[in-house]
């Protein structure tokens, strides 16, 4: 931004999670330099993005209370207070019904009430008041079309200002492409342990593997916040691959993750982007995932890698072909990572944040 102007981030927590991390690599591109953050809890140190939003030089406000951030926002001047998921949508929006000196800018990212094990009663409660947030904010940024579309089509949102900005991806300096161990054919998949973040499905997957005798290994990975793991390990135990699967928590550094895998499987059902699909093919991993908006907005599918995610039998095979032909592993990786670097690089990213500031300071 050409002429700085004091903009508070606001987010529930500083868990290190998908949206959280995204904010954090944007807000090292972003010119602003008199930004600030504000969140409710900055979550467990191992965990957290707390340290290296203060290694940027930001100044960060955390504090629960509504009445603190009531005050905090009085007293300070900001020009644009920008919200990311709904409880910060909500302090926000109602801080905005007494004090109207800010601009509004709520990001969404992801289409709540939609997904496999979520109370449809209370997001169906939650939406109805969300929507007047987002109708009276002064600007809305989806993360992807998906999330655009339902907005406009699902939410019904009548906020004119609804612009499209993807997460984006730094690209790192790599010499060479990952070089698979073939011994292993390790196959990986990291999120968080949700119901619909489709785990049940690589199971499945990994029993026709098992079943058409091909060597593998399944790591799975991530935070388990509602001890859905216990259900996950069940099925592992039912389906008799327990010696093909592994179950690890979540990385702190992802590209460690990635380090252990050859191919990265995600059977999801639905997302708002899917970042970690995003940084395995920025670590040069071949990325096999479901044919859903908005993984299908920059997965390339040249190669047929966006599948069904219900027919086990078809994705087996789809890996088994990958792992059998050098030749195919690596044109998938050439081809995924080609399609990001044109268009997913967060240094542009940046760029959009800053113009779509521009335009609502100057409207």
């Amino acid at each position: 931004m050409k002429n700085n102007q004091k903009i508070l981030y606001v987010m529930p927590t500083l868990k290190q999670d998908g949206a959280e991390v995204q904010i954090l690599n944007l807000l090292k591109h972003i010119s602003n330099k008199e930004i600030e953050i504000y969140a409710f809890e900055k979550f467990k140190s191992t965990s957290s993005i707390y340290e290296d939003l203060i290694s940027l030089g930001l100044k960060v406000h955390i504090n629960s209370s509504f009445i603190y951030f009531y005050k905090l926002v009085s007293k300070n001047n900001y020009k644009i207070i920008h919200s990311h998921l709904p409880k910060a949508d909500f302090f926000v929006g109602l801080v905005s019904f007494f004090n109207s000196s800010f601009l509004h800018v709520i990001s969404v990212h992801a289409k709540y009430g939609t997904r496999k094990g979520e109370n449809k009663l209370k997001y169906f409660i939650f939406n109805i008041l969300w929507k007047i947030i987002l109708n009276r904010s002064s600007g809305v940024i989806a993360i992807s079309n998906s999330i655009e579309s339902w907005l406009l089509n699902g939410m019904k949102v009548k906020n004119k200002n609804i612009k499209v900005i993807h997460y984006g991806i730094n690209l790192k300096n790599r010499n060479k492409n990952k070089i698979r161990n073939k011994n292993n054919n390790t196959i990986g998949m990291a999120a968080r342990i949700l119901p619909w973040k489709g785990f049940d499905k690589t199971l499945n997957v990994a029993e026709k593997l098992m079943q058409k005798e091909f060597n593998f290994k399944l790591v799975l990975a991530g935070s388990d916040d509602i001890n859905y793991k216990k259900s996950l390990k069940k099925k592992t135990k039912e389906l008799k691959i327990n010696k093909f699967v592994e179950f690890k928590e979540s990385y702190q550094n992802i590209d460690d993750f990635f380090s252990e895998i050859d191919l990265f499987l995600f059977l999801s059902e639905s997302e708002g982007f899917g970042l970690i699909v995003l940084e395995a093919i920025e670590n040069g991993i071949p990325v096999v995932c479901s044919n859903i908006s908005p993984l299908n907005e920059f997965v390339d599918n040249g190669n047929l890698n966006l599948v069904d995610r219900d027919n086990s039998d078809e994705i087996a095979d789809k890996l088994i072909e990958i792992f059998s032909s050098d030749e195919l592993y690596t044109k998938i990786q050439t081809d995924q990572k080609t399609k990001v670097e044109k268009a997913f690089v967060i240094n542009d990213k940046a760029g959009e944040f800053e113009k779509f500031y521009n335009n609502l300071l100057n409207s």
